[in-house]
């Protein structure tokens, strides 16, 4: 990667190798951070071999969550390497949203919440193909205009065999037909009260209509103004004149990669991790051996989240 621009403007950038103090604490956190994702590679490696197998189906939803999640988590862990808390916190709004996604499966009805979330996106690519195949409407006018008739009666063709295959996915399951009937009932239900023809995955399985919603049902109600809600700003550029300091001197800019301000986005991750992480441990009904490992690790953890989380708030480099 061509950095240049970091010595070029080097009063801008913090250089968080240039400080022990600073490197070492975010090392700290770092290793605090490496340990929760070895835990949830560990369940990918456990379910996939066969050794804490449940449900195939389900199985293979909670291996993709947890898959996600260490990708985000790990995602974070970089991003703090260099000093960018901020936007670890556009990857942290999302972790949250896949942590509170699979909590909610996890809770109840899980097998038809879990084929729910993984039937989604095959429905909204099958939704998005009838306005993009639609000669009369804009998409399908724009489609011809750029790429012409052949490429558009070719791409559609593709369009149709993936919509019979996903017909064929639909009937290879009696889950699958539950979530699909209950979905075209919910669509049916707002089309007639006059609403946006849209719907969540998670309200084909339950009367929850936002992620506030689902947040206050896996019990993190509390948490969505002062944590989900803050994150947003971030995530829709809304905290960009947040890069000043103002005080008795005046106003000064902070650095780009500013590495004040990571105890909470540093603890929030780690807290929500090892909570969803209980939940995939008690599905995969562990024997006691392995509940007090887990318990072990937990307590231990969560000693090692606080220091670490106290040494990444007592960083002062604005």
């Amino acid at each position: 990667m061509n950095d240049s621009y970091l010595k070029t403007f080097d009063n801008l950038f913090f250089d968080v190798e240039g400080n022990k103090e600073v490197k070492n604490i975010i090392e700290q956190a770092s290793f605090v951070l490496s340990s929760i994702i070895t835990k949830f590679g560990e369940i990918e490696n456990e379910i996939s071999s066969g050794v804490s197998r449940q449900d195939d189906f389900t199985d293979i939803v909670v291996i993709l969550f947890a898959r996600k999640i260490m990708e985000q988590l790990d995602a974070i862990n970089v991003l703090f390497a260099v000093g960018l808390f901020t936007q670890a916190n556009i990857i942290l709004r999302s972790l949250i949203e896949n942590i509170v996604s699979l909590e909610f499966i996890l809770k109840e009805d899980t097998k038809k919440r879990a084929a729910a979330y993984y039937l989604e996106h095959h429905y909204q690519e099958i939704e998005l193909g009838v306005e993009w195949f639609d000669e009369n409407l804009e998409y399908g006018k724009l489609i011809i205009k750029n790429k012409g008739k052949k490429q558009f009666d070719n791409d559609y063709q593709k369009y149709k065999r993936k919509r019979e295959a996903f017909e064929r996915i639909i009937k290879s399951k009696i889950v699958y037909q539950e979530v699909d009937e209950a979905r075209k009932k919910k669509l049916k239900m707002k089309k007639k009260s006059g609403k946006k023809v849209y719907i969540q995955w998670y309200e084909v399985c339950s009367t929850i209509s936002s992620f506030y919603g689902l947040m206050k049902a896996t019990g993190y109600e509390k948490y969505y103004k002062g944590i989900y809600g803050a994150l947003s700003y971030e995530t829709h550029a809304l905290n960009s004149t947040m890069d000043m300091n103002i005080d008795n001197d005046g106003v000064s800019l902070k650095w780009i990669r500013n590495p004040e301000g990571g105890g909470s986005t540093f603890s929030i991750a780690c807290t929500f991790s090892i909570s969803v992480l209980r939940k995939i441990h008690k599905y995969l009904n562990d024997g006691e051996k392995e509940k007090i490992e887990f318990m072990n690790f937990f307590m231990d953890f969560q000693k090692k989240r606080d220091i670490a989380s106290c040494n990444l708030d007592r960083i002062k480099k604005s």
